[in-house]
């Protein structure tokens, strides 16, 4: 069997992006590549997820192999062919591209391991989300979680029809409408996965299937036609605790100043700094109506600010620099907007996206 690298090559990296990460997990991701009619299955799960994209084939051909995720999709990430060829042989699946390369088959019990899958099998809602709403949630709230210092709750997305929330030290406000209310908690491998729906419209499903008396998952789908996406989310326990009204109030709050600022500037500005006190993180922003000073150690920078900014007194803050660029690095606007001067913390604002960043103590 023979298909086009690209689009096979878009889809391993999306999940691959997923699993490659240094996140323990009780169960090892398998691969399944199986065929169907006129097209090609790849199925990956973890037991809390489950997901299928379809690759269409010229001719209906037979192939079935459960093979190890994670070297799989790293080779198929780095094979430059324009075509993959797929083959079974014995007890392996062999791959020719670059070159030829074998997977060993997993089998279970003397046959070929059967993955399993996640089924909703008591849906309660559906509706329709934008492709560049999963993407917004990647590219804003998944920069600012922290694999040190983060509580279980930390690590969570919320998710409701006004938009998605994370925090850690700082806390990502990303606004935007769902068609219908709703309250969840995704983690953080489920949402890696979103981008392999890219900007196509998703269908989505959420639904509660009932395992005892005493026992109810919370699962949810997500499916365009040639992806779907089934995963076990976090229940209901842990969305009380979530602290919802008062990140959405930390975002949405007066501050006393406003200054806009060129992203690149500031960028380029704290590289700087940063290289010559490596050992620091902490910088002093001296704020007044026409430029802010940014000090590290004994080295600082003056930024102009553009129009707009309305500083009507000169305010000093500490903020820490690994948040700031972790907030500024994901922007693609030629400017930010800093609100500040209430001696608590700073909101950084670009488009329906609001960063909440803690002033450290001056002492």
């Amino acid at each position: 069997m023979v298909i086009k690298t690209k689009q096979f090559k878009e889809s391993c990296s999306s999940i691959l992006g997923a699993i490659d990460n240094s996140e323990l997990s009780t169960y090892t991701e398998a691969l399944e590549l199986i065929t169907k009619d006129n097209n090609l299955y790849l199925n990956v799960t973890n037991k809390e997820y489950f997901a299928s994209a379809i690759f269409p084939l010229e001719e209906k051909e037979e192939l079935h192999a459960v093979i190890n995720a994670n070297t799989f999709l790293k080779l198929v990430s780095a094979i430059t062919t324009e075509e993959i060829e797929l083959k079974i042989k014995e007890n392996y699946l062999l791959v020719k591209a670059n070159g030829n390369y074998k997977f060993s088959l997993i089998y279970e019990n003397g046959e070929l391991m059967k993955l399993p899958q996640i089924k909703i099998n008591n849906p309660t809602l559906d509706m329709n989300i934008g492709g560049d709403i999963l993407n917004s949630i990647i590219t804003y709230n998944s920069k600012i979680l922290s694999k040190q210092d983060s509580t279980p709750i930390q690590k969570l997305y919320y998710l409701d029809q006004e938009g998605c929330i994370t925090f850690t030290s700082c806390a990502c406000v990303n606004n935007f409408k769902l068609e219908k209310p709703v309250k969840l908690l995704f983690n953080n491998k489920l949402v890696r996965l979103f981008k392999l729906f890219k900007n196509d419209l998703v269908k989505f499903t959420l639904g509660y299937d009932k395992l005892s008396e005493n026992l109810t998952q919370t699962k949810v789908r997500l499916e365009t036609p040639s992806i779907t996406l089934t995963s076990i989310i976090p229940g209901d326990t842990l969305l009380g605790n979530y602290p919802v009204n008062q990140l959405r109030n930390l975002a949405n709050r007066v501050y006393p100043h406003i200054a806009v600022l060129n992203v690149e500037k500031v960028i380029e500005t704290l590289n700087r700094l940063k290289l010559l006190n490596k050992n620091e993180d902490n910088c002093l922003f001296k704020c007044n109506q026409d430029e802010i000073i940014i000090k590290m150690g004994e080295d600082e920078e003056s930024i102009p600010t553009a129009n707009g900014s309305n500083i009507e007194e000169e305010y000093e803050m500490i903020l820490r620099l690994s948040f700031v660029k972790s907030v500024l690095d994901s922007i693609d606007d030629q400017y930010i907007t800093f609100n500040f001067g209430n001696n608590n913390s700073v909101a950084i604002v670009r488009g329906n996206v609001v960063n909440v960043i803690p002033e450290c103590s001056k002492d």
